[in-house]
């Protein structure tokens, strides 16, 4: 049976992300990335694709692709549309997975061609790494994805992308892309620009002691976390969400500047605990008060992480086979993983695990990379 064929233009970390997870669970689809002539190599290297090739080869690939989806950054999909538009067959489905929709809304239904369907997409997730290194085919898992149709959109259309969007085991849901903007702006840009105000504060107040690397403590890392995503990401966000932006950041500067007064009146326990119930309304951390599902959840989600990383593990694996096979290493090296033995257990007892068990899995592990090494390219 012929497979339906989905194109990807951009394969960075989202890119590379849904393509990972479609390579792993839609053996109906061909996938074919579309990027910069220099990122090439690493997506190739990546094997998240099917195919890979640049915006020249667009003839070659959109005439006969279901579903084209844009994965390029905010400011430039309109002109990506535009450019892929004379390619576009009747029938595709195109979307993109940018984290503002107002303004790519407004005028990308206008740049189709008369029976291809624009919807607007925004996967709830992301990390602040970059690039197609980082891709995880579980990035969306149990994750929100947000689609915006028009009003004339056809439901078989919405619907068909809704299924691609369940493929990534993630949870569809449409909303209005002005109404999605201005919640971006509270829960997703604000952080952003907080991260950023925090790290930068910090960095100003570090010129005095240069204590910061060893002093700051887990809270303040996981507060900056966001302070290291890439620029280049944010800036069409920024300039497309502007007003949105504008007035979330007003709204936190006056609650900032409620805090500071409550505190000179000693007066801050209202403002704390009113914030504490409405966090704790959202999803509780504390395992003092987790039910037996809220257990099973966290559960879940650390084995999700423990995949993931396994994945990553898997593919540094395979590009040392790669060297070893290019310069006739042996794949085994046993004083390699003797001293690799020693340390996992150490680090296994800093982590109160048992030693029975750090044994078994880096025994499993390393039996399935020697596998993978003996096999090759």
């Amino acid at each position: 049976m012929k497979k339906i064929k989905i194109t990807i233009i951009g394969c960075g970390l989202i890119g590379g992300s849904i393509a990972l997870a479609l390579r792993h669970r839609r053996s109906d689809l061909s996938v074919v990335c579309l990027d910069l002539e220099d990122r090439l190599p690493a997506i190739r290297e990546a094997r998240v694709v099917d195919e890979v090739g640049t915006l020249h080869d667009a003839a070659s690939h959109l005439p006969e692709s279901s579903i084209v989806l844009l994965a390029t950054p905010v400011q430039t999909i309109l002109e990506t549309l535009a450019r892929i538009r004379p390619f576009l067959a009747e029938g595709t489905i195109v979307t993109d997975v940018g984290s503002t929709k107002k303004r790519v809304m407004a005028e990308a239904q206008a740049l189709m061609p008369s029976g291809v369907h624009f919807i607007g997409g925004h996967p709830m997730a992301g990390s602040e790494r970059s690039g197609v290194e980082a891709a995880d085919p579980l990035l969306f898992s149990d994750r929100v994805y947000v689609l915006c149709p028009y009003q004339d959109t056809p439901p078989e259309a919405l619907l068909l992308l809704m299924d691609l969007v369940e493929s990534l085991l993630a949870r569809p849901i449409t909303i209005d892309p002005e109404e999605h903007d201005r919640i971006m702006a509270m829960v997703s840009h604000l952080p952003q620009l907080i991260a950023v105000a925090l790290m930068h504060a910090a960095q100003a107040e570090d010129a005095t002691h240069t204590m910061l690397d060893t002093l700051a403590g887990r809270g303040f890392h996981d507060m900056t976390r966001l302070a290291a995503s890439d620029y280049g990401v944010w800036e069409g966000v920024l300039e497309t969400n502007k007003e949105a932006i504008r007035e979330s950041l007003d709204r936190f500067v006056r609650s900032l500047s409620l805090l500071r007064d409550a505190m000179s009146k000693g007066n801050v326990a209202p403002i704390w605990e009113q914030a504490g119930r409405c966090r704790r309304k959202m999803g509780s951390e504390s395992l003092t008060r987790l039910r037996k599902p809220d257990l099973r959840t966290m559960i879940d989600r650390y084995d999700k992480q423990i995949l993931s990383a396994l994945a990553h593990r898997m593919q540094a694996v395979r590009k040392i086979g790669d060297l070893k096979m290019k310069q006739a290493a042996p794949v085994l090296d046993p004083d390699r993983e003797r001293r690799m033995a020693l340390q996992r257990g150490e680090w296994g007892k800093s982590l109160d695990l048992p030693q029975e068990l750090i044994d078994k899995l880096f025994a499993v592990i390393l039996e399935h990379s020697a596998r993978i090494q003996s096999a090759g390219p």
